[in-house]
C-alpha cells in the first residue's frame, strides 16, 4: 500500500475527484480525512496506534468517494447525514491527534503511555462508528479486508473522464537529501564523476541494511543537478520498495517518470517516449532490492528484461541503491559496495545527532564514545538512531553502551522505515533467503563469531552445512553477511556486521542447537591445534588459532562454571596456553582455573583423576601468563601450587608435569631474586631429577639437562653450563626439537659472552635465532634477537645492530610485557647513544623508564640517563650476562 509512502498525494487526488461530484458535504469530508491522515503522519512517535487509524480513514475516503460516484452523482438524504455523522467523528480524533501534535518532543517521551491510550479511544470511536454506518453494500466491507488497489481500478474504469488525474496518484516526490552527511564526500564526487560520462552511467550502490545507501544516491541527485550534469525536471527517483512484482515495477516506472499509458502490461511506451525525446535523465531506482530478490527466478529475469531495456537507452543514467552485496541483471555496473563511516565521521554524526535529539546539548567525544560506535560497527542509521535515543533522554555513551549490550537492535526503535530490528528483518525475509534453509543456518553460525572467519575455517564452524558456497552466495544477495575478497574463497573474510549480529542474538534467532554446534566446534578447533613449541606443527598452529583468536576467546569466555560442555576445559586450557606463547592475558586462564576447579569439586565427576590433573594444568596456564606479564610473585604461587598437584594426582604423580612446573618456577626465582643460591640449586636439583626419572624418555631427559644448565650459567658456573647444554642440545638436534634447541644455543651463546668469547657468542645466539624462527615461539625469537643486539654493541657493529631494532620492538609489543618493551626500549637508548644519536637516545631511554616503573623488580633495574652521561657509552661493556 502506497498510504505511507504517497498517501498525502493519492489523498489531495480523491479530493479533486470529490470537488468534481455535486455533493458540497463529499468535499468537505475529504478534506477533513486528509487531515486527520497529516496529523497522524506527524504524531508518528507512537506510530502503531497512529498507523491504524491511518489506513483505516485512508481506506474509508477512497470507499466514500467511489460509493458515492457509483450513486449516479445523486445521494440520498440518510447517505448525507450519515457521511457528515462520520465527519464529526473524524474532527474529534482531529483534535485529539493535534493536542499530541502540540505536545514537545520531551513530553512525547514521558507521556508516551497516555498518549497511546488516547489514540486507544480514537480508534475506538472509529470502530464504534464504522459499525454504525450502515451506507450502502460496498461499506459493510470491514476496512481491514479493502484492497486499494482494486478500489483504484474501479474508479479508473468507471469514469474514464479522470483517467489523467489518477494515473499520477502514486506519483512521489523525490525526498530531500539528509542534511546530516559526513564522510560520503569523496564516494559522491566519484559517482558523479562517473555519471557526467554515458559510458559509466550505470551505478550500483550496493551495502547492508542501514548504511546510507538512499542518503548517498539522493546527495548525488542533488549534485548532479547544481553542476548542471542534468535538470532538475529530469530527475527521477523511482521508490522500489514496494515494487514486489515486475507489474509493480512497471506501474511504479510509469508513474515517476510521469508517462501515461493505456496498459502497464508492457515497457514499450515509455521506452518509446523515452526515446523519443532524447533528453539525458537520471533514474535513481531506491531499494531495487525488493524486486529484485522478493520474487521467484521468473519474476527477477523479466526485471533484468526491464533493466537491460532502460540501460539501452545510452542517454538514461541509472543510479541503483540495493541493500545486497551484488549488483542486478546483465549489465555492466559501476558498482559501489558501501562500507561503514571512518571513525571520524561517525562521530560527527553522533555528536550532531546527539545534539540536535537534546535541543543544543553538546557531547564532547571520548573513549567511551568511540567504544559505543565500534560497536555499533560504524553503520550510519545505528549510529543515527542511537545518537536520537541518547539525545532524547540526555544518556551518556557509556550508558548506551551498557544498554546496548543488554538490549541490542531493540533499543534503535525509530519508525517502521527506519528501525534497526526492521531493516534487517526484511533482510532475512527476503524469497531468496528462505529459499535457501541452510542460509539462515549459516548466519545464526557466523552471527557468533565477532570477528568473522575465512572461507578454509568455515567448514570447521559450519559441518552441517552441505554446501557452503551456496549459502554464502545466498546471504551475500541479500546483504546479510560480508564477504571480504582477496580473489580465493579459501583465504577470504567471510562476517556478520555488528547490528545483524545483535539482532540475532538478542531476537533469540540462534537455535539451541546451532549454540551448541558452535562451541563443540570451538573445542575441537582449538584442540586439534594443541601442541608445544618443540612440535614440527606448532608454528602452523599458532597462525591457525591466531586466525580465529577473538571467535575462540568469546566462544571459550562463554562457557558456563557449573555445566561445562565436554572438552571445554581442555580447551580452555589449551588456549590459555596459547596466549602465554604469543600475547598473554589472564582472562581466560583464569576462567579456565575457575571452571577447572568447579568440575573437580563436582560430587558426580566420573574420572576424578584427569579432574585433578586439569586443575593442576590450569594452575601452570595462569602462572606462565602471570609469569610473560612480569607478575612474578604472583607465577610463583600458581607454579608451586601446579608442580605440588602434579606430584599427588589421585593415580600417582606425573613427575615429567610436576618437573616442567618446577622449572618454571625456578626462572620465575631468577627474576624476583628472593631466594639464596642454595635454594636455587635445591629446585634445579629437583626439577632435574622429576623430569629425568626415565632414562629412556630421551626428551624429558633433555629438559632436565636444559634447566639446569640455565641454572648454572645464571649462577656464572659458565664452563659446567656449557658443557650440561652442549649434552641437551645434541639430543634435541637429534630429535629435532627447534624451541629447546634455541634456549640451549641462547644460554651457550650466553655463557661464551660471559667468558668474553664474544665471537663464539655471536655465532651460538644466530643459531639460536633460526631455531626460534623455525619453531614460532614469540618469546624465544625476541630473547635471541636481544642478545644477538647486545653482541653486536659489543663488537661496535652500532649499524647493525640498528636495523634490528624495528623486529624487536615489535615482537616487544605484540608479547604486551612490560620489561621486553621496556629492554628493548633501554638497548636502542643504549646503541643510540652510542652512535651520538642523543635525541633519540633520550626518548628511548625515558620510553624504557615508563615501561619499568610498570613493574616492581627486573633483570635490569630502572636506568636514568642525562645528556651528561652518554660519553660513558662509548666504551660498552658486556653486561647483564
Amino acid at each position: 500500500m502506497y498510504a505511507l509512502e504517497g498517501g498525502r498525494a493519492l489523498a489531495e487526488t480523491l479530493k479533486n475527484v470529490s470537488d468534481l461530484i455535486p455533493l458540497p458535504f463529499l468535499s468537505s469530508f475529504v478534506s477533513v480525512g486528509i487531515k486527520v491522515l497529516e496529523a497522524c503522519q506527524q504524531a508518528s512517535t507512537i506510530e502503531e496506534n497512529v498507523k491504524d487509524i491511518q489506513e483505516r480513514v485512508y481506506s474509508i475516503i477512497l470507499v466514500v468517494v467511489n460509493s458515492t460516484m457509483a450513486s449516479n452523482e445523486r445521494a440520498s438524504v440518510e447517505l448525507c447525514e450519515r457521511i457528515k455523522k462520520f465527519q464529526s467523528v473524524l474532527d474529534g480524533i482531529l483534535a485529539d491527534l493535534d493536542k499530541i501534535k502540540e505536545q514537545r518532543k520531551l513530553l512525547l517521551l514521558i507521556f508516551r503511555d497516555l498518549n497511546k491510550d488516547r489514540v486507544n479511544i480514537c480508534a475506538g470511536r472509529l470502530a464504534k462508528a464504522l459499525k454504525e454506518f450502515q451506507l450502502a453494500s460496498q461499506l459493510r466491507v470491514e476496512t481491514s479486508q479493502i484492497r486499494v488497489e482494486d478500489l483504484l481500478a474501479k474508479i479508473k474504469a468507471e469514469h474514464s473522464t479522470l483517467h489523467p488525474q489518477l494515473d499520477r496518484i502514486e506519483d512521489t516526490d523525490m525526498p530531500s537529501p539528509h542534511h546530516i552527511f559526513y564522510g560520503r564526500e569523496s564516494l559522491v564526487n566519484d559517482i558523479i564523476s562517473l555519471l557526467r560520462s554515458e559510458e559509466t552511467s550505470r551505478v550500483c550502490i550496493t551495502g547492508v541494511g542501514g548504511m546510507g545507501k538512499t542518503s548517498v544516491a539522493l546527495a548525488v541527485a542533488e549534485q548532479a543537478v547544481v553542476e548542471n550534469i542534468f535538470s532538475k525536471e529530469y530527475v527521477f527517483w523511482v521508490p522500489c520498495i514496494e515494487a514486489k512484482s515486475p507489474d509493480l515495477l512497471r506501474r511504479i516506472l510509469y508513474a515517476q517518470l510521469r508517462i501515461t499509458a493505456k496498459s502497464y502490461d508492457s515497457l514499450e511506451p515509455l521506452v518509446d517516449d523515452l526515446d523519443a525525446s532524447k533528453q539525458r535523465r537520471l533514474l535513481l531506482l531506491d531499494n531495487f532490492e525488493t524486486p529484485w530478490l522478493s520474487g521467484s527466478g521468473k519474476d527477477q529475469a523479466e526485471i533484468g528484461d526491464i533493466l537491460i531495456r532502460l540501460a539501452k537507452l545510452s542517454y538514461i543514467a541509472l543510479l541503483v541503491t540495493m541493500t545486497s552485496g551484488f549488483s542486478p541483471g546483465r549489465i555492466q555496473w559501476q558498482h559501489r559496495a558501501l562500507q561503514p563511516l571512518d571513525a571520524n565521521a561517525a562521530r560527527n554524526v553522533f555528536r550532531t545527532k546527539y545534539r540536535d535529539a537534546a535541543d543544543g546539548l553538546e557531547l564532547s567525544t571520548g573513549p567511551e564514545l568511540d567504544r559505543l560506535l565500534t560497536a555499533i560497527g560504524h553503520i550510519p542509521l545505528a549510529i543515527t538512531l542511537m545518537a536520537t535515543c541518547g539525545g532524547c533522554q540526555g544518556t551518556s555513551p557509556a550508558a548506551l553502551l551498557r544498554e546496548w549490550e543488554s538490549a541490542g537492535t531493540r533499543m534503535m526503535a525509530g519508525d517502521e522505515t527506519r528501525s534497526m530490528d526492521e531493516t534487517i528483518h526484511l533482510s532475512m525475509e527476503r524469497s531468496v533467503v528462505k529459499s535457501n534453509p541452510e542460509a539462515l543456518t549459516l548466519l545464526a553460525i557466523l552471527s557468533m563469531l565477532p570477528a568473522g572467519t575465512t572461507g578454509q575455517n568455515l567448514s570447521w564452524w559450519a559441518p552441517t552445512v552441505t554446501s557452503l558456497s551456496a549459502a554464502v552466495g545466498t546471504l551475500r544477495k541479500a546483504a546479510l553477511i560480508e564477504f571480504e575478497s582477496d580473489g580465493y574463497f579459501e583465504t577470504s573474510r567471510i562476517f556478520v556486521r555488528p547490528t545483524i549480529q545483535s539482532y540475532m542474538s538478542h531476537q533469540d534467532r540462534i537455535p539451541a542447537e546451532v549454540r551448541n554446534q558452535v562451541h563443540d566446534a570451538c573445542y575441537d578447533f582449538v584442540l586439534h591445534h594443541k601442541s608445544i613449541p618443540d612440535d614440527h606443527q606448532f608454528k602452523s598452529d599458532l597462525e591457525a588459532i591466531a586466525s580465529e583468536e577473538i571467535n575462540v576467546q568469546g566462544l571459550l569466555m562463554e562457557i558456563p562454571v557449573d555445566a561445562p560442555r565436554l572438552h571445554a576445559v581442555d580447551a580452555l586450557i589449551a588456549f590459555s596456553l596459547y596466549q602465554s606463547w604469543t600475547k598473554p592475558s589472564t582472562v581466560v586462564a583464569s576462567h579456565a582455573l575457575e571452571v577447572a576447579q568447579a568440575v573437580y569439586n563436582d560430587p558426580h565427576v566420573v574420572d576424578h583423576d584427569a579432574a585433578a590433573r586439569r586443575v593442576a594444568a590450569a594452575y601452570q596456564s595462569l602462572g606462565k601468563s602471570l609469569f610473560m606479564l612480569d607478575r612474578h610473585d604472583e607465577a610463583c604461587r600458581y607454579f608451586e601450587e601446579a608442580a605440588a598437584r602434579f606430584k599427588n594426582l589421585p593415580s600417582g604423580p606425573d613427575l615429567h608435569c610436576a618437573g616442567e612446573a618446577s622449572m618454571e618456577l625456578l626462572i620465575t626465582w631468577f627474576f624476583i631474586r628472593t631466594k639464596s643460591s642454595s635454594e636455587l640449586e635445591m629446585l634445579a636439583q629437583e626439577a632435574q631429577a622429576h623430569l629425568s626419572y626415565d632414562e629412556t624418555d630421551e626428551y624429558h631427559v633433555a629438559r632436565g639437562l636444559l634447566g639446569f644448565g640455565h641454572f648454572l650459567r645464571w649462577s656464572c658456573r659458565r664452563d659446567e653450563a656449557l658443557e650440561t647444554l652442549s649434552a641437551a642440545k645434541a639430543i634435541f638436534e637429534h630429535l629435532g626439537c627447534p624451541a629447546s634447541t634455541a634456549k640451549c644455543l641462547y644460554n651457550m651463546a650466553r655463557a661464551y659472552a660471559g667468558r668474553g668469547r664474544t665471537t663464539e657468542a655471536l655465532s651460538a645466539i644466530k643459531d639460536a635465532l633460526k631455531n626460534a624462527d623455525q619453531s614460532g615461539e614469540v618469546y624465544m625469537i625476541w630473547h635471541t634477537q636481544i642478545a644477538m643486539i647486545k653482541f653486536l654493541v659489543v663488537q661496535r657493529s652500532y649499524q647493525e645492530a640498528l636495523t634490528m631494532f624495528p623486529r624487536i620492538l615489535s615482537l616487544s609489543q605484540a608479547t604486551g610485557s612490560p620489561l621486553t618493551i621496556g629492554q628493548g626500549l633501554e638497548l636502542l637508548g643504549y646503541n643510540s647513544a652510542a652512535m651520538m644519536d642523543l635525541p633519540r637516545a633520550r626518548a628511548a631511554y625515558e620510553g624504557a623508564q615508563i615501561q619499568f616503573i610498570k613493574i616492581k623488580s627486573t633483570m635490569i633495574g630502572r636506568a636514568e640517563m642525562d645528556e651528561g652521561k652518554f660519553f660513558e657509552m662509548m666504551t660498552p661493556k658486556p653486561w647483564y650476562w
